[in-house]
């Protein structure tokens, strides 16, 4: 029983995280893309135009094997790429996590964008 509930854990796992690490790239293509040029050269990691292709690629290669006529799921990439399509999963996921870790938190430190904007003095209402 408990070994029925971990391999239906690792089917749902493996149907949902590519699908949800394309959003996440996805929205990482969106920011770049509406980030200034001159901020990504100020940070020194690499350009614009890079940044946008990486994630463009990775949100195309992690939303590939949920695409319905491949039948979805890592088996499709792995159809489509051999062995591959796994290395390409995990290099599409440490690029986004490169790019929302690293990234995008120095270009958000050099144009002082935040989260959540402040109200007031001390973040509360407005006074």
């Amino acid at each position: 029983m408990l070994v029925d509930g971990f391999g239906s854990a690792i089917g749902w796992l493996a149907d949902w995280l590519p699908r949800v690490l394309c959003l996440f790239a996805l929205a990482a293509v969106v920011d770049a893309a509406t980030t200034r040029e001159d901020a990504f050269r100020a940070t020194g990691k690499q350009t614009k135009r890079f940044w946008i292709t990486v994630m463009a690629l990775a949100a195309l290669v992690s939303g590939l094997p949920s695409a319905r006529y491949l039948g979805g799921g890592w088996a499709a990439l792995a159809g489509i790429f051999g062995g591959l399509g796994f290395l390409l999963i995990l290099a599409a996921l440490i690029a986004t996590i490169v790019y929302y870790v690293e990234v995008r938190a120095t270009l958000k430190r050099i144009n002082g964008r935040r989260s959540w904007p402040k109200r007031g003095p001390r973040g509360g209402g407005r006074y």
